[in-house]
C-alpha cells in the first residue's frame, strides 16, 4: 500500500484551498486529495465565496493529486448551488489523475467547461455573457416564436444590468405564453429593480394564480411589498412562505430585516439568527448582526459576528476595516453610526 493510501485510510489525507479573485471570477485553487475527508472544507469554501455574491467560479485543479467519488459530488453540487443564482463554474488545468477520472471516464466535460489555465477560464466569463447573448439571438433569427429563447435572453441582460434590454426580451416571451411562469418571475423582478413594484405585484400575482406555492414568486411579492415599505404586509407574507419552506435561509434574514426596520430588535436578532442556523456563513446576516450589536453596545455577540465577517469575506478592503473595528470594540471603544456604514 502506497504512502498515499495509508493516509486516505487514516483520515490524513490533506487539502490545501486558496481563494483568488480575477476579474469577472473568483478563482479556487487546491493542492492535494480531493476525497471524502476534505470535500467538507471544499464545500465550505463555495459557500463562503456565495455568500460574498460572487457565483463565477473557477476550480484550478493542477495541483490535485488524488479525486474520489465524494470530490466528483463536490463539483457537480457547486454547479448545481452556482446555477441557483444564475453562475457558472469552470475547470482548470486537470492534473493527470484527474483528467483521466473527469474527462475519460466520467467524461463531466460534456456539461462543465474545462481549461488549459484559471486566467483563461476567468477570461471566458468575460466573453461569456456576449456570447451566451449572441447564441440565443441566433436561435430566435430561425425560431422568432420560441419564448424559451426570449426568456434565456432576458436573464442574460438582467444579470448584466441591462434592464431595459431584459424588459424587452421578457415581454416577447409573454406575448407568446401570456402564462409563462419562469416568464412572469423574470418580468416581476426586472419591474422591481427599475422601480415600478405596482406592475411587479401583479407580474408575481399573475403567476400564484396559476401556482399558489411557487416558491420564487411568494418570495419577490413579499420582497416587493418590504421595498414599497408595506412592513406589515411583507412581515405576514415572509412568515407565510416561511410555514411552506422553513429551511430557506433567505427568506429568515429578510424577515428579520423587516422588523429591524421595524426597529423590533429582538424579533429581528432572533430570526437572523435562524438563517444563520441554516447558513452559517451568510455573510450578510454577519453584517446585520455585528451592526445591530454594535449599535446596541453588546460587545461579545458583536465581536463574533465581525470575526465571522473576516473569516468569510474575500473583499481585502471590508477585511482590514472590519479588522479595525474588531480591535475597537475589543478596548470598548465603540464607532459612530458613519464608521459602521462605511465598513457594512
Amino acid at each position: 500500500m502506497g504512502a498515499a493510501d495509508k493516509n486516505r485510510k487514516t483520515g490524513q489525507s490533506k487539502l490545501d484551498i486558496i481563494t483568488v479573485a480575477k476579474d469577472d471570477a473568483v478563482v479556487i485553487t487546491f493542492s492535494g486529495e480531493m476525497s471524502v475527508f476534505n470535500t467538507p472544507a471544499a464545500h465550505d469554501t463555495v459557500s463562503k465565496v456565495i455568500s460574498n455574491h460572487k457565483y463565477n467560479i473557477v476550480f484550478d485543479m493542477a495541483a490535485v493529486s488524488y479525486i474520489d467519488s465524494f470530490g466528483i459530488g463536490f463539483i457537480i453540487a457547486s454547479l448545481r448551488d452556482i446555477a441557483r443564482f444564475g453562475g457558472d463554474l469552470k475547470l482548470a488545468a486537470l492534473s493527470p489523475f484527474c483528467e483521466r477520472i473527469i474527462k475519460k471516464i466520467l467524461n463531466l466535460d460534456m456539461f462543465i467547461s474545462i481549461f488549459e489555465n484559471a486566467d483563461e477560464a476567468a477570461a471566458d466569463f468575460k466573453s461569456n455573457a456576449a456570447s451566451a447573448a449572441y447564441r440565443w439571438q441566433q436561435v430566435l433569427s430561425r425560431q422568432p416564436e420560441y419564448p424559451d429563447a426570449y426568456l434565456n435572453l432576458s436573464r442574460i441582460f438582467l444579470r448584466n444590468g441591462l434592464l431595459g434590454e431584459a424588459l424587452t426580451e421578457v415581454k416577447k416571451a409573454l406575448d407568446i405564453n401570456p402564462n409563462y411562469i419562469e416568464a412572469l418571475n423574470v418580468c416581476g423582478q426586472i419591474l422591481l429593480k427599475m422601480g415600478e413594484n405596482e406592475e411587479a405585484i401583479k407580474k408575481f400575482h399573475k403567476t400564484l394564480e396559476a401556482k399558489p406555492d411557487d416558491l420564487e414568486a411568494l418570495t419577490w411579492l413579499a420582497i416587493c411589498y418590504d421595498d414599497s415599505n408595506m412592513l406589515d404586509e411583507a412581515i405576514s407574507r415572509y412568515k407565510n412562505v416561511i410555514e411552506i419552506y422553513p429551511k430557506y435561509a433567505d427568506l429568515h434574514y429578510r424577515l428579520g430585516m423587516s422588523y429591524l426596520k421595524r426597529h423590533e430588535h429582538d424579533l429581528a436578532v432572533d430570526y437572523l439568527n435562524r438563517a444563520l442556523d441554516i447558513n452559517p456563513n451568510y455573510l450578510d446576516v454577519h453584517r446585520a448582526l455585528s451592526t445591530l450589536h454594535i449599535k446596541r453596545r453588546e460587545k461579545e455577540p458583536a465581536l463574533k459576528h465581525l470575526q465571522a465577517i473576516c473569516t468569510i469575506s474575500i473583499d481585502a478592503k471590508e477585511i482590514n476595516d472590519t479588522r479595525e473595528l474588531l480591535n475597537r470594540i475589543a478596548k470598548d471603544n465603540f464607532p459612530n453610526s458613519y464608521f459602521l456604514e462605511k465598513i457594512l
